[in-house]
């Protein structure tokens, strides 16, 4: 049987306001639920284990240190945790590249229309649309 759970989304963004809008946006998709916020790098560990997080958004700059190392340390302790980076880093390969490295599931560049992020959140081929080239990491 199919799991109809929602997925379990955790936001790691270090602006309030993005934040915020981007937990409405994603308790707003029938399939998703935005299970908390935060916005220092310290928080998001304890964060994805006390919510069971199924998909972690991670801004790569966060209040207390870098994203990027938090990738890895989250593939190692939460296996099959979903890591999608949302950052304002231009569409640097170089950046790209070592996210996915690290274990990122995918990359999203802010400022793009939020669909894209919100298909980038769901797993492969769970959604009527598809992940667009810019997000895909492999």
């Amino acid at each position: 049987m199919e799991d109809l759970r929602p997925l379990r989304v955790l936001i790691a963004e270090n602006h309030r306001d993005l934040s915020e809008v981007m937990g409405q946006l994603i308790d707003s998709e029938p399939d998703m639920q935005c299970v908390g916020r935060v916005s220092e790098a310290a928080e998001v560990l304890p964060a994805v284990r006390g919510a069971s997080a199924d998909v972690l958004v991670l801004d790569l700059t966060l209040q207390g240190g870098s994203g990027l190392p938090l990738i890895e340390q989250l593939s190692r302790a939460t296996p099959g945790l979903r890591v999608i980076v949302f950052s304002g880093v231009a569409d640097s390969d170089e950046v790209r590249s070592e996210a996915k490295r690290r274990g990122a599931a995918a990359f999203v560049t802010k400022g793009c229309d939020f669909q894209v992020l919100l298909d980038a959140i769901r797993p492969s081929g769970a959604a009527p649309r598809g992940s667009t080239s810019r997000t895909a990491m492999g």
